[in-house]
Formats: structure tokens, C-alpha cells, sequence
């Protein structure tokens, strides 16, 4: 080998070391845009969930694990009922209104109205003639053969629910976050209720 070529050879050494660390570094190039984008992604998602319209997140209908309490939601709007309320059978009391964002998938129930629902086979032709007659308890909201519905006065209100502030006795957590619906667990959290949280779990879509 000529002196000519022991040049030529040594001056390519650092051009082939330096593709040498150029094809090292390529692996670690690689895994590292993978990472930031997959933690992009994770980021993006996280925040697009806590971002998402908060009552779509409680869409749907919802039933307590005792049956006895449901919830329906849609849009901002909702509804708690509870059949056969103090054991009184085709009675139910209906609580409703709008939702606020109380937090991360918590939810306070405002400009809550309170209404009943009774169903007329359960009541006798004379007690029904009752309820119908004009009152400054309440008035009658709805009326189909079946069922005749009445919204409570403040002075009605007061006078069933003495000292209790209905904007104050609804409020939600959404927890058990998960992509099916049904493995998810809301809670009401409320001592006008009861001294336990209730739980509920997700039962249908509304129906359009």
C-alpha cells in the first residue's frame, strides 16, 4: 500500500466514524420523537376529556343501586326521580334543573324546581278531584289520563321541605372514569338525602 493511499485511508477514518455515530444516534433519534408523541397524544387526550362539554360526560339515564332514585340527563338540563316516595305508591317527587361545573367531573344542580308525579290508577277518583282544584301549594304543570303532574309554590316548598335550600341538595361526582358508560359510577352527595352517598350506575341513552 502506496503512502498515497495510508493518506487517503486516514483521512476517511473520522468520516466513517462520524456515519457510525450517525447511525447510532438514529435509533435514539426515533425513540424519542416516539415518546413525545405518544405523550402528546396522552397529554392531548387527558386534556381534550377535561375539556369535553362537562354534562355530556353524565348523559344518559342513571339509576341508584336500590332502585329507588333516577337521574336524567341531557344537555345542561336534568331530572331526579324518586317513586313511590315515602312509601306512598304512585307517588313520585321530581326534582329538576340545570347543571354547573362544580370542579373536575363534579356537578351542582341549580334552579331546582320540585314537582310531583301522580299516578292516577294508585288514587281514587275524589282524591284526584282534589289535587286538581286551584291551591297556593301548587299548580297543576301536566295532565294526561294516566297521570296528572304538580309543580310546588316557594310557600308549597317551604311547607313540605321546611329549611332546606334546593339549590344545595343536588351534587354529583362522576367517578370510575372509563371508555364504557356502564363501568362508570356516579355519586349524589347529599345528606338531604342520605347520610351515605348513593351511588348510581349508567343505564340507557336518552331516547330521541
Amino acid at each position: 500500500m502506496t503512502n498515497e493511499n495510508n493518506e487517503q485511508l486516514i483521512n476517511d477514518l473520522p468520516q466513517v466514524q462520524e456515519t457510525i455515530n450517525e447511525d447510532k444516534q438514529k435509533p435514539f433519534s426515533f425513540y424519542l420523537v416516539l415518546i413525545s408523541l405518544i405523550m402528546l397524544l396522552v397529554g392531548g387526550g387527558i386534556a381534550g376529556y377535561v375539556c369535553y362539554p362537562f354534562a355530556n360526560k353524565i348523559s344518559g339515564n342513571w339509576v341508584s343501586t336500590d332502585q329507588a332514585m333516577q337521574l336524567t340527563s341531557q344537555g345542561n338540563m336534568w331530572e331526579l326521580a324518586i317513586a313511590d316516595y315515602q312509601k306512598t305508591k304512585g307517588f313520585t317527587l321530581v326534582f329538576t334543573g340545570k347543571w354547573t361545573a362544580a370542579g373536575v367531573n363534579k356537578y351542582d344542580g341549580k334552579q331546582v324546581q320540585l314537582f310531583a308525579k301522580i299516578a292516577k290508577a294508585n288514587f281514587s277518583k275524589e282524591e284526584i278531584n282534589t289535587l286538581e282544584k286551584k291551591s297556593d301549594l301548587y299548580t297543576v304543570s301536566d295532565q294526561t289520563e294516566k297521570e296528572l303532574t304538580l309543580q310546588y309554590t316557594k310557600k308549597g316548598i317551604k311547607q313540605i321541605q321546611p329549611g332546606s335550600n334546593l339549590n344545595k341538595v343536588v351534587h354529583m361526582t362522576l367517578e370510575n372514569i372509563h371508555w364504557t358508560k356502564q363501568k362508570e359510577k356516579l355519586y349524589l352527595n347529599s345528606s338531604y338525602f342520605s347520610t351515605e352517598r348513593i351511588e348510581f350506575t349508567y343505564k340507557s341513552e336518552n331516547k330521541t
